[in-house]
């Protein structure tokens, strides 16, 4: 596995957050979103076709405000073909 994650420091819909996982097999995928409070402030998920997993997040949070402060990343990809088990990975970033 691979991975691309930058480290960003504004964000926003014209430049979002766009980490790259490259994984050994499609999955299906959820990116959780935390802030330093412990409160998940955004949720994305998705299904790669190949193994590349390609969020986006411009730095809203599911009710739809903005955003700034630490934050925590969680992935969690489970293999399509139901073969492995689920991979998570987490992280840390600062949104100024």
């Amino acid at each position: 596995m691979e991975a691309q994650v930058p480290s960003p420091s504004v964000i926003g819909k014209s430049s979002p957050w766009a980490p790259v996982w490259r994984l050994n097999k499609p999955s299906t995928w959820a990116l959780a979103l935390t802030n330093a409070s412990g409160k998940i402030v955004r949720t994305l998920t998705g299904s790669s076709t190949g193994a590349a997993v390609r969020p986006a997040w411009d730095g809203t949070t599911d009710s739809g405000g903005t955003t700034s402060g630490a934050y925590t990343w969680k992935l969690t990809a489970h293999p399509r073909d139901g073969q492995g088990p689920d991979l998570t990975l987490s992280g840390t970033m600062t949104l100024g």
